[in-house]
């Protein structure tokens, strides 16, 4: 440094210089702040830099409120009003450079304030734009208010007048209402009538195809007497009907296996415990590690035991060590034949893999066949049942004696004769038919008896043919005029 003072003032003035003309806050940075913006008159206007909670930006606070909007133009929509913006403000005023948006304030009278609870709706660009405002049909009042972006908000324009319009006839005709122009959840408690529905998810209501008569209804609780698990109920529109028809599935009581499929169909009648009376169709699925699938037909699902019934029952095979089944089971009501009020008389036919049993219970017996490739094993009695008396049809020439001639098969398979037959021509000629045994009371093979006759020591045969003829052969003598059947006995078989 110069010892002079002269010199010294010099180079100071020079380096001054060269720092006014330097640039500003050259290799300079904020370091966990933010660098503050005031106005001419000390008022904060922004904040550069780490913010307040902790984020990093511009953020403008203050500033001066923005003018008024000018006026909105308003007009009647339906069930609302539509408001427009054309983004211009009051005086021919510029647009704020810290504009955000105007807010739309809906109030009932013209000198009503803006506030939180009159806004509506907002419009966020400075170009201007257009809202609906859904509102009573009553009139009101519309006004338009700026605000910065440092939320302050500027002085509310003049107020606009309008109503909301009612449907009109065009409004409400066929195609008036589109899908751009229904909102989610407009419709809520009403009634559609007519029309379709597509693409649409019902959930916890009734889905039906009529207000009666034969319809289909999809309901998550069926009325009573019927199981209150969702179901599709099939009316019939007979007079008669107690309770519809059902399609439904369902799992055992606990809930925890053998989900079932039921087809049940209109009952016409209940039992005992007011429980619709009905054939039915159960179906189920093959289980995981238990059982293979199964199903069920029943004539009647009433717990009544007063009435027989009919059922098939079929299973298929767990594995390959198993057998799959199919069971017919018929049963018939306590009263009827054969039957004492207790075990009535029924009919099981089973049959699992090669194996086919038959089996017949009552109260006169029970008697079991089982095929296999074994053989026939039989537990129980085998007969034939026995057939009534029959008239003999008599050949010409022959008629009835004292006793009209008759036959009959017994249970055994034994074919038995009673009655006289009257001769005109007392000479026996050899051959001569004398009557025909009807259908189903004639031996398989030709069958030779001996007969009694009027004459001591005369022996005639006869002899019974396939086909039902009874011809006389004499044996010792030719002489008769009658010919008995008492006790004249053959196999029919």
């Amino acid at each position: 440094m110069p010892a002079d003072l002269g010199t010294r003032i010099t180079q100071i003035e020079r380096m001054l210089r060269a720092v006014i003309r330097s640039p500003r806050l050259t290799n300079a940075s904020i370091e966990g702040g933010a660098v503050q913006v005031y106005d001419e008159h000390g008022s904060l206007r922004a904040l550069v830099g780490q913010q307040p909670d902790g984020t990093s930006g511009v953020t403008v606070v203050n500033g001066p409120p923005p003018p008024v909007p000018a006026p909105p133009t308003v007009a009647p929509a339906l069930a609302a009003l539509s408001v427009t913006w054309d983004g211009a403000f009051a005086d021919g005023a510029a647009a704020p450079l810290d504009f955000a948006r105007v807010e739309v304030h809906v109030g009932p009278d013209a000198g009503f304030e803006p506030s939180q609870g009159t806004l509506r709706d907002t419009i966020e660009t400075a170009q201007g734009g257009s809202v609906t405002v859904p509102l009573p049909y009553t009139a009101w009042w519309v006004k338009l208010r700026a605000r910065t972006l440092a939320g302050v908000a500027g002085p509310a324009s003049v107020a606009i007048e309008g109503t909301p319009r009612k449907a009109a006839a065009a409004d409400i005709q066929a195609g008036a209402v589109t899908a751009e122009t229904l909102a989610a959840d407009a419709i809520t408690s009403k009634h559609i009538v007519g029309g379709k529905i597509d693409g649409a998810l019902v959930t916890g209501s009734t889905v039906r195809t009529g207000a009666s008569g034969n319809r289909i209804v999809v309901t998550p609780t069926p009325p009573a007497p019927l199981e209150q698990i969702p179901s599709v109920l099939l009316h019939s529109a007979s007079d008669l009907e107690k309770a519809p028809g059902t399609l439904r599935a369902s799992t055992k009581a606990d809930g925890t296996a053998f989900p079932t499929v039921e087809l049940t169909a209109p009952a016409v009648q209940t039992d005992w415990w007011n429980l619709p009376d009905t054939s039915a169709l159960q179906l189920r699925s093959p289980q995981l590690n238990e059982r293979d699938g199964a199903f069920t037909l029943t004539t009647s699902t009433s717990l009544d035991r007063k009435q027989g019934k009919a059922t098939v029952y079929g299973a298929g095979s767990i594995g390959p060590t198993d057998r799959a089944l199919l069971r017919i089971e018929v049963q018939d009501g306590p009263e009827a034949p054969g039957n004492d009020n207790g075990l009535p008389a029924r009919t099981f036919i089973e049959s699992s893999g090669a194996q086919l049993t038959v089996r017949t219970a009552s109260t006169s017996g029970d008697t079991t066949v089982t095929m296999d490739p074994n053989g026939i094993a039989v537990e129980g009695w085998v007969t034939r049942p026995a057939t009534d008396w029959r008239l003999i049809d008599l050949a010409p020439g022959i008629t009835p004696g004292s006793e009209a001639p008759e036959v009959r098969v017994t249970a055994t398979g034994t074919i038995e004769m009673t009655g006289y037959v009257n001769l005109a021509d007392s000479t026996v000629r050899s051959g001569q038919q004398i009557g025909t045994l009807p259908d189903g009371y004639r031996p398989k093979t030709t069958k030779r008896l001996i007969v009694a006759s009027t004459a001591n020591g005369t022996i005639i045969r006869m002899d019974v043919n396939p086909d039902g003829a009874m011809r006389l052969y004499p044996v010792i003598g030719n002489r008769a005029t009658w010919i008995g059947f008492d006790s004249v006995t053959c196999r029919a078989n």
